[in-house]
């Protein structure tokens, strides 16, 4: 079982960020929508050109937030109630003796399904968003130096569209792979 697609379609190197913002909206515009995108640096202009996906983390997060403070309380209510040790007229339960707890327990469910959900993220994007398996793709270390890079997978038949819009935005270099 392959955990990666095959990947066809075309990568490309830019110079300037502008030229691969605009070559990232005209892809889109044109419904190609499976680009993988490469910076030297983090810019939030390549968020705008891809529409501004939204990460589905913090979902992870706050679900785990509710667990761990529902298992906070339900742990110390069973251990109250289990173990029942009257003090002088207090009450089993009390709300101050269970919030710090339910607090920390929430905070730690909370950070192990972040991680969880970020690593899950990484492994649905990854399959769902194949790269370029060629040595050159792999080798090419601009990206982290001073070039943007723009991975379209598409179909053999719309590798001759992506080339002409990719060389319409200044592209440096047009790879196609198939």
């Amino acid at each position: 079982m392959r955990l990666r697609k095959k990947f066809s379609g075309a990568w490309a190197t830019f110079e300037y960020l502008d030229d691969t913002c605009a070559a990232i909206k005209e892809l889109k515009n044109e419904g190609f929508d499976l680009i993988t995108t490469h910076t030297p640096c983090p810019r939030h202009e390549i968020d705008h050109a891809l529409g501004d996906p939204q990460s589905r983390v913090p979902f992870g997060t706050l679900v785990g937030a509710f667990i761990g403070f529902s298992l906070a309380v339900l742990i110390i209510t069973k251990m109250a109630l289990y173990w029942i040790i009257p003090v002088s007229g207090k009450p089993i339960l009390s709300v101050p003796n269970i919030v710090p707890i339910a607090f920390e327990l929430s905070v730690l469910v909370s950070i192990y399904f972040t991680i969880g959900a970020m690593l899950l993220m990484v492994l649905l994007d990854t399959w769902k968003h194949p790269v370029p398996q060629s040595r050159k793709y792999k080798n090419y270390d601009r990206f982290m130096r001073d070039r943007f890079g723009i991975a379209v997978a598409c179909g053999g038949q719309d590798l001759e569209k992506i080339e002409n819009i990719l060389k319409k935005h200044q592209a440096e270099e047009v790879n196609l792979e198939s």
